[in-house]
């Protein structure tokens, strides 16, 4: 088992390495969700898909996936954006949408902190939301 796993982490490796270099720098920054969908309630060992939009910054980002961070009932949940820089960037108002997957796995309320962007002080914002669960 070590040795396939060994052969799969390398073989990644390999196929992931490009010698060719396009000269294109990419970073990576979270955006500030703007909508949300959630139910009034959650069942026990269910699957959920919640539609989550943002307002995308500018022609050069795209939609890379959510990160998450958990604290015991407490969902924190970030969209992350991959950003080609480029210096012909343009601002838009484009809203893009996409779907949270989630499972419930606990059978208590869970509170949802929705990355809303930074304050004053840099510090991030959240919109929060509270969703009780119920047993099937």
């Amino acid at each position: 088992m070590k040795k396939v796993f060994l052969l799969l982490a390398l073989l990644t490796l390999v196929v992931s390495c490009s010698l060719d270099d396009d000269g294109r720098n990419v970073s990576y920054e979270f955006v500030p969700i703007a909508k949300y969908e959630l139910p009034d309630s959650l069942v026990f060992g269910k699957n959920y898909e919640f539609p989550i939009s943002y307002v995308s910054p500018t022609d050069c980002n795209a939609f890379y996936g959510f990160e998450y961070d958990r604290r015991d009932s407490t969902r924190l949940i970030f969209i992350v954006n991959q950003v080609l820089e480029s210096e012909n960037c343009l601002p838009t108002t484009d809203t893009v949408e996409t779907t949270l997957n989630f499972e419930v796995l606990y059978n208590y309320t869970y509170v949802f902190k929705f990355f809303n962007g930074f304050d004053a002080n840099d510090e991030p914002t959240y919109i929060t939301e509270e969703v009780p669960v119920k047993r099937p």
